[in-house]
């Protein structure tokens, strides 16, 4: 029985021959209907363009069309695929598509509007980065007979967005259930079960979040956790960051309520301690355009200048023996920012997810911030200066970013902060039909003159660090570095598509003495990205990670699913929120 593999590849050799003379193509199109073909994937299609010719600037968009794809079997950019297995049937005729109005109201342009390509590209960018869409195009129309009009049709091809994951460890599992698209409106929710063996206790975490209020950007996030130790937390945010180069306006306001135990070193032993508080924050910021209309980095350059208000109150503190330095007191903070930001992005394939295009930030800004701080009955000033910058080499993507901050109390510099980062990835690497990232990550951290409490040290476990680590090892200054080979396997398996890596992660920690002369710790995990072709920006991954050592811990520690490939995220080249230099 000939296979459908086979009957295609003749196909190939008959249309590859065709293209051999004239006449030979002549014939061909005799005997063969290229659409078809086309729709088989065996004459490819030629990919759109992306960028609106010149021509038809400023034309009147008439209408718009938007038409949502379920996630199994289609295509953006070839209207003749279907699905036609019976798998994929099945799971879209369980998928809830995006609704039209959650994709409009992600757009930057609208019915009437004169065409602007920029508008477009970037709507394009902006529904392609939402969890829930896997692939969009937006394409310009034109109207036969008619040059002062044009239609803009948008196609989006949906994730699936259903996500259940989990972790295991000798001490805790974790199980977790997440959906992104809530009914087509973009809404998610989640919950998060957690179980510690030892002591048989239960830790749930709950999220509800509107990532696009009515196309004001405007997010809104609600939080609730109960964890071990009877712990608990419940936040709520409203925010409208710089979503964009072509926002004017951000801001938000936030309220917390958190209930924590806390272990403080106390006489060479360890005592939990119980404290509570509520913490507050208003902020916002304007954007401003620098460049003249003619300078074509107008679209890119804005002048940020940003205000934010935060306060803490403390209902319940540590005793005065375990915080001697009255660390958990309540505190008031005024914080101003103004900054230069240049932000652009490029697209790529196989970087965090398979096959797909991603949008990789670069640019540069430079922000200086100034603060007033209110906090145990003494105020001080703050002030801070951060510089990024991020390009793509022959070699290469490359950014890097420098920080530094400090407050001042009667002329003395009090809890300085200096970090140091790098962040690079290789050129897509090919081998065979294999092909292969390297990525390097090194950051630095050092602070001086810190407050004695152990809450204002350094930790491996931190972000940028060797998750698993407590807080009981902890210093004032910090390396890590963390090397990841990523490969990207030919191929799927119903539709699932493996991309194995291997990662190792050292750090170490110092406090007085030279930071590397310090021992330094490691990690080293290998596992699997897994994508699917509906689950492309929700991609899961199975990680198996070994640690010679973790102190407090033991020796030759093993743990599942303890890395993960959002470790590696980029340095995204826009300011918000003004904040003090984060000393982690």
């Amino acid at each position: 029985m000939e296979k459908k593999g086979d009957s295609i590849s003749i196909y190939h050799d008959i249309n590859d021959f065709s293209k051999k003379s004239k006449f030979s193509r002549f014939i061909y199109k005799l005997l063969f209907r290229e659409s078809a073909l086309k729709a088989e994937n065996i004459i490819p299609s030629k990919p759109k363009p992306k960028t609106v010719p010149k021509y038809q600037e400023g034309r009147i968009i008439r209408n718009i069309t938007i038409e949502t794809l379920d996630p199994f079997g289609y295509s953006v950019t070839n209207e003749k695929k279907i699905p036609k297995r019976k798998l994929d049937k099945i799971g879209n005729s369980i998928h809830i598509k995006t609704k039209e109005i959650t994709i409009r109201n992600l757009m930057l342009f609208k019915k009437n509007d004169k065409l602007d390509s920029k508008l477009v590209a970037e709507s394009e960018r902006l529904i392609r980065s939402q969890r829930y869409v896997r692939e969009v195009t937006i394409v310009p129309v034109t109207i036969p007979n008619n040059k002062d009009s044009i239609d803009i049709k948008i196609r989006v091809l949906d994730s699936w967005t259903l996500i259940p994951t989990g972790s295991l460890s000798s001490t805790e599992s974790s199980v977790k259930l997440t959906e992104r698209n809530i009914l087509g409106f973009g809404h998610l929710i989640s919950g998060n079960i957690k179980n510690r063996f030892d002591t048989k206790e239960r830790a749930v975490n709950a999220q509800y979040s509107i990532n696009n209020i009515k196309n004001t950007y405007i997010r809104f996030d609600l939080n609730y956790s109960n964890d071990f130790n009877n712990d608990s937390k419940r936040s709520i945010n409203l925010n409208r960051p710089f979503y964009s180069v072509v926002a004017k306006n951000a801001g938000g306001v936030y309220f917390e309520n958190q209930l924590k135990t806390e272990k403080f070193p106390f006489n060479g032993d360890v005592v939990p301690e119980v404290f509570s508080f509520d913490f507050q924050e208003y902020w916002y910021g304007r954007a401003f355009k620098i460049n003249s209309k003619e300078n074509p980095e107008r679209y890119y350059s804005n002048l940020i200048v940003a205000l934010a208000y935060n306060e803490k109150d403390f209902d319940r503190k540590p005793s005065a023996a375990l915080d001697p330095s009255d660390y958990f007191s309540n505190e008031k903070n005024w914080i101003g920012m103004i900054g230069f930001s240049r932000q652009k992005f490029f697209q790529d394939k196989f970087v965090f997810n398979y096959n797909i295009v991603e949008d990789i930030p670069y640019g540069e800004n430079i922000a200086l911030i100034i603060g007033h701080q209110e906090k145990n009955s003494n105020t001080r000033m703050y002030t801070g200066l951060s510089v990024s910058y991020g390009k793509k080499c022959k070699f290469g993507y490359a950014s890097t970013f420098a920080e530094w901050g400090s407050f001042y109390d009667a002329g003395l510099t009090e809890q300085t902060t200096f970090k140091f980062g790098f962040n690079y990835f290789s050129p897509l690497l090919t081998w065979g039909k294999w092909h292969f990232r390297q990525f390097v990550k090194p950051t630095y951290v050092w602070g001086n003159n810190r407050d004695d409490s152990f809450k204002d040290r350094l930790t491996l476990r931190d972000e940028d660090g060797l998750p698993g680590f407590n807080d009981l090892l902890n210093g004032i200054q910090k390396w890590t570095v963390s090397f990841q080979t990523q490969s990207y396997i030919p191929g799927s398996w119903y539709g699932f598509r493996f991309s194995p890596y291997f990662n190792a992660t050292f750090g170490s920690l110092a406090n007085e003495k030279a930071l590397f002369s310090s021992k330094v710790y490691s990690k080293f995990s290998i596992g699997a990205l897994i994508n699917n072709d509906f689950l492309v920006f929700n991609s899961f991954q199975i990680s198996f990670s070994y640690y010679p050592s973790i102190p407090f811990n033991g020796d030759d520690v093993m743990k599942v699913n303890s890395f993960e490939n959002t470790n590696l995220t980029l340095y995204d080249f826009q300011l918000s929120k003004p904040a003090y230099i984060r000393y982690e």
